[in-house]
C-alpha cells in the first residue's frame, strides 16, 4: 500500500490539507489569512476555479464557534482589520466572502418535522416495513441544505476543519480495543461516533454543492483511540507540523514556567521548598483554644500571605 493510495482511501475522494499547529500559534489568525488569500483572488478572476468565495467552517463545540466569529468581515472586531490582513481598498472585495460557521454536532442527520409528536413505538415500526431507515429522519441532502442555507451560491465551497483530530475516516477497531479498560473503550466509542458524524456529514457536502478543499488546523491532527489506526499516527495528509517547540522558540507561544513567588536573590528557592526550610521551626503543640498556633516561622506567616494574597 503506497502512501498515496492510503491518503487517497482516507480522503475518500476529499482534498484534506492538515496544518499541525501548537496551541496558541494562532490557528484562527491562518484560517483568516487563506480566506482572504481565496477571497480576492476569487473577485479579481470570477472564473478562476482554482478558488473560492463561499466557507464552511466547521468546529468541535459552541464555545469554540463562537470565538471564530472573527472570521466575519462584518465583524467589530474581525482579524482583516485587527491584524492588518487586508489593505483598506480590497476590503469592499473581501466583503464578498460567504462563511457559515457551525459545529460537527449539526452535520448529524435529524428528526424532520413531520416526525415531531408522532409517537415512538409507530416510528419504530415505519422503519422496520420499509426495512431502511426512518422516513421521519433528514436525508444527507436536507441536512446540507439547512447546515449551508446561508451560502447561497452554486460554486464549490472551501471548508475549514478546527481542532480537526474528529474528522476522519476509521476502520474496524475490534483488535485495537482488545487491550482498553472498560473506561477506554467507552472514550473510544464516543470518539468513533464523532469521527463518523463529521467525516460522513462533509462527504455529503462534497456531494450535494462540491468541496474544493478542506483544510483541517489542529495541535494533535492524529488518530484517536478506537480508530483502527495506532493512536497518536499523524494524518497523512499533513502537510505542515509547527509544534511547540518551534512555536516556542519562534517567540510565537510563551515558554511555560512554574510559577515562583520569591524575591530571594539565591539558587534556593525557599517557597518551592518550605517544608525543609521550616521544619524544625514549627511549634511542638498548640493549646486547644488557639485556632492558630503562635510564635509561626516568619517564612510560613509570608508565605501563607502570598498564597492567600
Amino acid at each position: 500500500e503506497t502512501y498515496q493510495a492510503r491518503r487517497d482511501a482516507l480522503c475518500d475522494g476529499l482534498n484534506r490539507i492538515g496544518l499541525k499547529m501548537a496551541t496558541g500559534s494562532g490557528k484562527t489568525v491562518v484560517m483568516a489569512m487563506l480566506i482572504a488569500w481565496q477571497t480576492l483572488n476569487k473577485a479579481a478572476g470570477p472564473n478562476d476555479a482554482r478558488f473560492a468565495r463561499r466557507f464552511l467552517i466547521v468546529t468541535p463545540g459552541l464555545t469554540i464557534r463562537d470565538r471564530l466569529r472573527v472570521l466575519r468581515p462584518e465583524h467589530e472586531e474581525n482579524y482583516y482589520k485587527l491584524r492588518d490582513l487586508v489593505p483598506a481598498d480590497l476590503e469592499a472585495d473581501l466583503s464578498q466572502a460567504q462563511i457559515v460557521i457551525t459545529n460537527f454536532h449539526a452535520l448529524q442527520l435529524r428528526e424532520t418535522k413531520a416526525g415531531q409528536g408522532v409517537a415512538k413505538t409507530t416510528k419504530e415500526l415505519l422503519a422496520g416495513y420499509s426495512g431502511g431507515p426512518s422516513p421521519f429522519q433528514e436525508t444527507e441532502g436536507q441536512m446540507v441544505t439547512r447546515v449551508c442555507r446561508d451560502l447561497g451560491g452554486t460554486s464549490e465551497i472551501v471548508v475549514f476543519n478546527d481542532e480537526a483530530h474528529h474528522c476522519y475516516q476509521g476502520r474496524d477497531a475490534a483488535a485495537d480495543e482488545s487491550a482498553l479498560t472498560p473506561e477506554e473503550k467507552a472514550e473510544a466509542k464516543e470518539n468513533s461516533k464523532a469521527a463518523r458524524v463529521w467525516f460522513t456529514g462533509l462527504r455529503a457536502v462534497a456531494g450535494k454543492l462540491g468541496v474544493k478543499a478542506v483544510y483541517d488546523l489542529s495541535a494533535t491532527p492524529s488518530f484517536l483511540s478506537g480508530s483502527g489506526y495506532r493512536e497518536g499516527t499523524l494524518f497523512p495528509w499533513v502537510v505542515s507540523d509547527f509544534a511547540l517547540v518551534e512555536a516556542i522558540e519562534s517567540g510565537i507561544v510563551k515558554i511555560p514556567r512554574v510559577p515562583v513567588d520569591d524575591n530571594a536573590v539565591s539558587v534556593d528557592v525557599k517557597f518551592l521548598n518550605l517544608w525543609p526550610n521550616i521544619g524544625d521551626q514549627l511549634p511542638k503543640r498548640s493549646r486547644k483554644d488557639e485556632a492558630v498556633p503562635q510564635n509561626l516561622p516568619g517564612l510560613l506567616e509570608t508565605a501563607l500571605t502570598a498564597l492567600y494574597g
